[in-house]
């Protein structure tokens, strides 16, 4: 199931949350937009995914059958896809080495990011998390998951992530790009300095 779309009529990224339900034949059968956890506004794109989603039959044996499932996809400014910001512009990315933040996801809200040189602390409603941060250069930082408050997550213990701020907005939030050394998928999304 395709999760990223790429678009014209965005600033950042936007999300677009549903509820599916799959039927006994394996087939997904209905789609709801869940409209508290939705921020993209585009009516026709929102019911071009509702389309491509009814599209969608898994296999006859699947393990998802009879039962819904809510699903989050990306809706990001098509620019961003191969964005790095240049050398003038990266020295603006120093102001996001320590501090305060809050991811701007909509399924994260509430999330507070507190980061100082050498280590970054989660907290939110799944409990706190642990990194290690490593800049590499300064716009592009390595977090390394050193402690999770869920037992489900412990296996990421030591695993990385990769991420390369790629635009800085006027309201003191940057957009990033992430890539995760244990899974293939290329992640996008926004953060906010509070403090």
């Amino acid at each position: 199931m395709k999760k990223k779309f790429f678009v014209e009529d965005v600033k950042s990224v936007e999300y677009v949350t549903v509820n599916f339900c799959v039927n006994n034949e394996a087939k997904i059968s209905e789609v709801t937009i869940v409209a508290d956890k939705t921020t993209y506004e585009n009516k026709y794109n929102i019911e071009q995914l509702r389309q491509y989603l009814l599209g969608i039959q898994y296999y006859p044996e699947s393990k998802l059958k009879n039962n819904c499932y809510d699903s989050t996809f990306e809706f990001i400014n098509s620019s961003y896809e191969k964005k790095s910001l240049t050398k003038d512009e990266s020295n603006a990315c120093e102001k996001f080495k320590t501090g305060v933040y809050e991811y701007k996801h909509v399924l994260l809200k509430g999330t507070k990011i507190k980061r100082k040189r050498k280590v970054q602390r989660e907290l939110g409603k799944e409990g706190k998390q642990i990194y290690d941060i490593k800049w590499l250069s300064d716009c592009t930082y390595v977090l390394t998951y050193k402690r999770m408050a869920e037992q489900p997550l412990k296996h990421l213990i030591g695993k990385e992530i990769q991420v390369e701020i790629i635009d800085i907005l006027e309201d003191q939030s940057y957009v990033y790009r992430s890539k995760a050394n244990f899974e293939e998928k290329t992640g996008y999304g926004v953060i906010k300095k509070i403090k």
